[in-house]
Order: C-alpha cells, then sequence, then structure tokens
C-alpha cells in the first residue's frame, strides 16, 4: 500500500459523458476548506469529448489526476484505476454530477479521526421536484445493511490503513457500491454516522438506481451469489430491501 503522507484523503472519481455538468462538481473540490487532497479522475472512454474537457478544466492543478480507461467498461472498473492510483490514507469517493459541501471534507476527517475507520455522512437529494435531507443511521453493520443501503458513495469515507485494499466487483452492472460496502462490513467493521448534511446527491429521472422494481432480479443475485445467503433467506433480503428503498425515496421526485 502506498501512501503519501502530504496527501490525506483521494477523492476518486469514475466519469463517461460528463461534459455537461463536471464543472460545477469541479467547483465543489476546489472550494474544499481542507486543502491536502488529492482527486482522481477516471474517464470511461466518453465519446463526447470529456476526457479533453476534464484535461483542459483542470490544466495546471497538481492535485487532480485525469486517467482513461482502455476501453468502455463501466464505473466499477473506472474505481478500481482510481483506487490503485491513489496515494491518500483515507478514500472517498464523488460521481462527476454530485456537490460536495465546502466543509464536506474538513468535517468528515475531523469526524473519521474520533470514530473511523469507516464513516458515512448524511446528504441531500436534489431531484426534479424535490430536494430532501436524508439522515444515516447513528451506526450500520453487516446485519442492519443487508435490509437496505445507508451507505452512500458520495458520503463515505474509510481508512485505508484500516480497511485495507478493497475492490469494486467488476462482474456486476448495478449496486456495484452497494457489493463493495457490503463486503467491507462483512469482515466485522461498522460505519459510524456523522448526521451533519455535507453533499449533494443529483438524482436523475432515469438513474439507474432510482427505478427500484427493475432491480429485484440483480438484488437477488446479489444476496444469493454475492453475500452467498441461501435462496429463502434471499429472497427476505430482497423484499426488505424493496421496502426500505420506497420508504427511503417515498419523498422523492
Amino acid at each position: 500500500m502506498e501512501i503519501n503522507r502530504d496527501i490525506v484523503v483521494s477523492i476518486i472519481t469514475p466519469s463517461y459523458r460528463s461534459k455537461n455538468f463536471i464543472f460545477d462538481t469541479y467547483k465543489s473540490v476546489i472550494n474544499q476548506k481542507c486543502l491536502t487532497w488529492e482527486w482522481i479522475i477516471v474517464d470511461d472512454c466518453s465519446d463526447d469529448g470529456s476526457f479533453e474537457f476534464i484535461e483542459h478544466l483542470v490544466a495546471g492543478d497538481s492535485r487532480i489526476h485525469v486517467l482513461k480507461t482502455d476501453k468502455n467498461s463501466g464505473t466499477s472498473v473506472a474505481r478500481n484505476i482510481g483506487l490503485k492510483f491513489a496515494k491518500g490514507r483515507y478514500i472517498t469517493f464523488l460521481d462527476s454530477d454530485d456537490l460536495l459541501d465546502e466543509n464536506y471534507l474538513s468535517n468528515q476527517l475531523e469526524f473519521i479521526q474520533t470514530n473511523g475507520p469507516l464513516i458515512t455522512s448524511s446528504y441531500r437529494r436534489k431531484a426534479e421536484h424535490t430536494c430532501t435531507d436524508f439522515i444515516v443511521p447513528e451506526r450500520i453493520d453487516y446485519k442492519l445493511a443487508l435490509k437496505g443501503n445507508p451507505m452512500s458513495c458520495l458520503t463515505t469515507m474509510y481508512d485505508r490503513t484500516a480497511i485495507g485494499e478493497v475492490y469494486f466487483p467488476e462482474d456486476i452492472s448495478k449496486a456495484e457500491d452497494y457489493v463493495f460496502w457490503l463486503n467491507i462490513l462483512k469482515k466485522g467493521f461498522v460505519a459510524v454516522g456523522n448526521k451533519n448534511v455535507l453533499a449533494t446527491y443529483i438524482i436523475h429521472a432515469n438513474s439507474k438506481s432510482h427505478n427500484k422494481w427493475k432491480l429485484i432480479k440483480h438484488m437477488y443475485y446479489i444476496y444469493h451469489k454475492t453475500q452467498k445467503i441461501n435462496w429463502l433467506s434471499s429472497m427476505f433480503y430482497v423484499l426488505r430491501w424493496a421496502f426500505y428503498g420506497l420508504k427511503k425515496y417515498k419523498n422523492v421526485h
């Protein structure tokens, strides 16, 4: 594990066709009160000029690294490339259309040093017609997470020196972040919730995670195959997950 002591936290962003919205994300990163960060943007072979746009946008800022996949391979591959490149002790993720509050890093770093090695904060969900806060639970263990995913890639941070090197599953295309967190929690780690709302999650009408009912079959695969849970219990967890999702997004539209 290669850690640069001058870089406290590595922010990892997968990018695909993000030319039209990543500028706001860029501003939210460079406006952070905490300065000891690096930002790794991994473009997944965008065909709209995003890679060139981002390179031009961040030119001259040595804290920002723009990488590219060999071929269009999906979010997990892009994030894993970022993870292998990262030099910071702490890891956090940021999608190319989401936004960090200016005190996100400073608040989370203070929180993780007291409550680490795995933390997740509250965030606001901005949809077409609503903007609502999601407040995270105080503690999230594996058993709780199986009932639904309260850990957002946007606001979860972990300490590599304690968690170790972990990677996203590259053989699934949906809810890969859920499997990522489950695999960490399954080792016995517990995520501690930071109640402060520190970021904005942008929800699009065609978001791959927004239509929960289309994911039922896929979620069964996650429980049964990736978590090695028997078929009956997997069906139970799928139902719990669906109920949790409907409740979580009840007022989001």
